[in-house]
């Protein structure tokens, strides 16, 4: 085979706009593992989101959540793990404060917050999709539901000095149409921590510095001992990006930005086309 691993983002990528997975990009998948191939989640989501995505559609290879931050195995044991230093975090919440910005932090499969509001009501059922539709059994979808909360604390700055959580991932939100401009004046703050979005800007995500899923997508290829040249990556959005890049082949969704377009080597249809199975169709098998 050309490409012996598939990564594969979820939101935008593999789910489609209903959150489900089309029948024919489950069944194109399983042909190019039936072939020795291995598919790679690759995501932004939470390692329980990722494992419980991973087990509706039968893979069984590593997962790497958080984007980057989490490299797991399909049962859910931890082969690397990168987490925020606790002054970085007290730094970047002190900063989105003074402009009015919402942050939430994300500490294993609960997320801290500082009040309740749109972005995280209902969180946990937005975060366990129920993937009826992808041949998800509703009784293990509540397991892991069971498993992952919201938590809200107050004074975040008081909890991550007295309970030092180890926190790998950070999400931002705001009422204004782009975070762009912010983006902009965190990058130039401070080197700390890696900046991107999985919404064009409509959020941001913070990862510790230097990680990315570029970096963990070459762990696990070394992991597997395949040479990147041989690893495909398909996404949709600046949190792929490097991965794009990184891969022996990127492969843009049809609906992903023009910039994110520009970083592949080729560009398959959207999510709401089966993009995923008509790239491994076309590339892969």
């Amino acid at each position: 085979m050309k490409y012996s691993i598939l990564a594969v983002d979820l939101d935008g990528t593999l789910l489609n706009k209903e959150h489900e997975i089309d029948l024919e990009t489950i069944e194109a998948i399983h042909e190019f593992r039936a072939k020795g191939g291995k598919v790679v989640i690759c995501s932004g989501r939470t390692a329980l989101s990722t494992r419980w995505i991973a087990e509706t559609i039968g893979l069984t290879d590593p997962i790497i959540a958080y984007n980057g931050a989490v490299i797991q195995s399909n049962n859910g044991d931890i082969i690397e793990k990168f987490l925020f230093n606790k002054d970085v975090i007290s730094a970047f919440l002190d900063f989105c404060q003074s402009f009015g910005v919402y942050a939430h932090f994300y500490e294993g499969d609960t997320i801290l917050i500082p009040e309740k509001n749109r972005w995280n009501d209902s969180w946990v059922e937005k975060n366990i999709l129920p993937l009826a539709r992808s041949g998800g059994k509703q009784n293990v979808c509540q397991t892991y539901r069971d498993q992952c909360g919201v938590k809200l604390v107050t004074d975040l700055n008081q909890h991550i000095e007295v309970n030092k959580p180890e926190i790998m991932k950070i999400a931002v939100f705001h009422e204004q149409d782009s975070l762009y401009e912010f983006a902009k004046k965190l990058e130039d703050q401070t080197e700390d921590y890696e900046i991107s979005t999985s919404l064009d800007y409509a959020n941001l995500e913070i990862s510790p510095f230097g990680v990315s899923k570029a970096q963990s997508l070459a762990i696990v290829a070394s992991h597997l001992h395949v040479p990147l040249s041989k690893v495909a990556a398909i996404g949709d959005n600046y949190n792929d990006y490097k991965m794009l890049k990184t891969a022996g082949l990127g492969i843009a969704m049809g609906n992903a930005p023009e910039k994110v377009k520009g970083a592949a080597d080729v560009i398959t249809d959207t999510n709401q086309q089966a993009g995923v199975a008509k790239a491994i169709k076309k590339y892969l098998l």
